[in-house]
């Protein structure tokens, strides 16, 4: 996969991407809005063996690129008619200043316009969530992208330090993203 828009470019992780999403994924400070305020704690191998098993699947693990520079990573899976993704602006210096929501609005357009993923199944629906305590997130997906807030599980699961976390759930149908994105 790969997709471009302006400077941001996602596409498809490569075992040359093991160091960057090893570092990302060890890093406490990254990692705790997933709930894993320690890191993942894995090996560069592990890193590469994770990468590989994305490989000839409809499903993607993806590098985000601004300017050719490495800044997130991103995922989704297809199941039936839905698509699953999730998202990461790893990099400090590139939070905050707007590129989420360019991010976000170029992979469901892929998501829902790709030849390949929408001949096996049209994508009607695209559904994430997020932890309650990441508000900077909810804003982004409420008043940026435009998705429903479909549902919220309280005491959902426990993060790395023991503590309870709520779940918030986010979707966007297909009608719903295209009359959003005419902003985009």
């Amino acid at each position: 996969m790969r997709v471009e828009k302006d400077n941001i470019v996602i596409r498809s992780a490569v075992e040359d991407d093991a160091m960057y999403l090893n570092r990302w994924w060890n890093d406490g400070d990254v990692m705790e809005h997933a709930g894993f305020p320690k890191g993942l704690n894995l090996s560069l191998e592990e890193t590469i063996k994770n990468i590989k098993s994305w490989e000839n699947k409809l499903d993607e693990l993806c590098i985000i690129e601004i300017d050719g520079i490495p800044i997130g990573e991103l995922n989704f899976k297809i199941k039936g008619d839905t698509a699953y993704p999730g998202w990461k602006i790893c990099e400090k210096e590139y939070q905050n200043i707007g590129y989420g929501p360019k991010v976000i609005n170029l992979l469901l357009n892929f998501i829902f316009s790709d030849v390949d993923i929408n001949s096996l199944e049209t994508i009607c629906e695209i559904s994430w969530d997020t932890m309650a305590e990441n508000t900077r997130a909810q804003y982004v997906y409420e008043e940026k992208i435009g998705a429903r807030k479909t549902d919220l599980k309280r005491n959902h699961w426990k993060d790395q330090l023991g503590n309870w976390r709520d779940t918030i759930y986010y979707a966007i149908n297909r009608e719903e993203f295209y009359r959003e994105m005419s902003e985009f």
